[in-house]
């Protein structure tokens, strides 16, 4: 495949992209298994110093303030709980996967946009159980934001091996908005669906991750008891609030993906986009600075 210009983009090939994080790779493979305890996610922690590490520092941080420092991976994990260990861990692995890249402004777009997916999805989560007391329609909260998180992992694993090429790419849009599945193909020989794919096999992650990560852009309103229902409404949400990585053709607004929500979850988005998206990156900036 060729890119734009006389120089050619090789296609990308699986087995050159940089590997995830092992600990983070368990970490989304316990994401669901309710079996996990708490104990044995540390387990894996403390044999890795860059999240041991991560972990002492995030559980010494303001937003977690004690009167005495927390000197052991232990205590970190018990004052953090299971919950917030997990998130931690995720959000230190895809850290370290895309590393300076976030340097990049266009690189960093694609961190905070999946950020910002992982936050909606939770809220979309929590408001369909609200809305509905059918067991057979409710999807956990911590799930759905892992799945947010993990949804553009093709995206990201693009960016890692292609990283100016890509991040060229993603400036263009906006001035040349696209199909960017389409361009992407064109451009690197596969879209990030497809890599998010097969990273997802190659890495032995949980089978409900392949369709989150394949068939997120896909229009799967409709299927109200699926998770890919909620990251894809999600992911839409986050491009609407300004979370956004591309600029793509048929754009929809923040108020005609919400009216496309039962009246009922609809309640929970009552506030305006401006205020909704202000929250959003309160949260956002919480992890980053975790």
């Amino acid at each position: 495949m060729l890119g734009e210009g006389k120089n050619p983009i090789r296609p990308v090939a699986l087995d050159e992209l940089p590997p995830f994080p092992a600990v983070a790779i368990k970490a989304l493979r316990i994401a669901a298994d309710n079996d996990m305890r708490l104990h044995e996610l540390h387990q894996m922690i403390c044999t890795d110093q860059v999240f041991s590490a991560e972990l002492l520092r995030a559980a010494n941080s303001p937003l977690h303030a004690t009167r005495t420092p927390i000197t052991s991976t232990l205590q970190a994990s018990i004052r953090l709980g299971f919950e917030s260990l997990k998130r931690l861990v995720l959000a230190v692995g895809i850290r370290g996967y895309v590393g300076k890249l976030l340097e990049v402004p266009a690189l960093r777009a694609c961190w905070r946009h999946s950020l910002a997916c992982g936050i909606v999805a939770e809220e979309l989560a929590i408001a369909r159980f609200a809305a509905r007391s059918e067991p057979r329609i409710h999807i956990d909260k911590d799930f759905a934001y892992t799945a947010g998180i993990i949804h553009d992992i093709g995206r990201l694993a693009l960016a890692v091996s292609r990283a100016k090429p890509y991040a060229d790419f993603l400036k263009s849009t906006e001035k040349e908005p696209c199909d960017v599945l389409a361009q992407e193909r064109q451009r690197f020989g596969a879209d990030h669906c497809q890599i998010g794919r097969s990273l997802v096999r190659q890495w032995n992650l949980p089978p409900e991750f392949l369709e989150i990560t394949s068939h997120h852009h896909d229009d799967v309103r409709d299927r109200e008891s699926d998770a890919l229902a909620v990251v894809h409404v999600s992911c839409l949400l986050a491009d609407t609030l300004g979370f956004s990585v591309a600029h793509c053709t048929d754009v929809p607004t923040y108020e005609n993906v919400l009216n496309g929500l039962p009246e009922d979850m609809r309640q929970r988005f009552g506030v305006s986009r401006e205020e909704y998206a202000s929250k959003v990156s309160a949260r956002i900036n919480s992890v980053e600075a975790a």
